[in-house]
């Protein structure tokens, strides 16, 4: 086995490669393909997700909906 295939970083460097070719970037949120500048990467169930900005406003309105709700 290669040290690369070792890595646990390697879905990353892969994605990053990627990205730095195409300049965009797939939307683990809306499963969509996004510019690369348009997101982040996002904890989300213990797991590093990239999600993009406009995802990452609806989610964070979604949990501040529901928290007025259960008041």
């Amino acid at each position: 086995m290669s040290t690369y295939s070792q890595r646990p970083d390697r879905l990353v460097l892969v994605t990053q490669a990627a990205a730095n070719a195409t300049g965009r970037r797939f939307c683990a949120h809306h499963q969509g393909e996004v510019p690369a500048a348009d997101g982040d990467f996002v904890e989300c169930n213990k797991t590093r997700r990239w999600i993009c900005y406009r995802c990452q406003e609806n989610r964070r309105l979604q949990r501040e909906a529901a928290a007025k709700r259960d008041k």
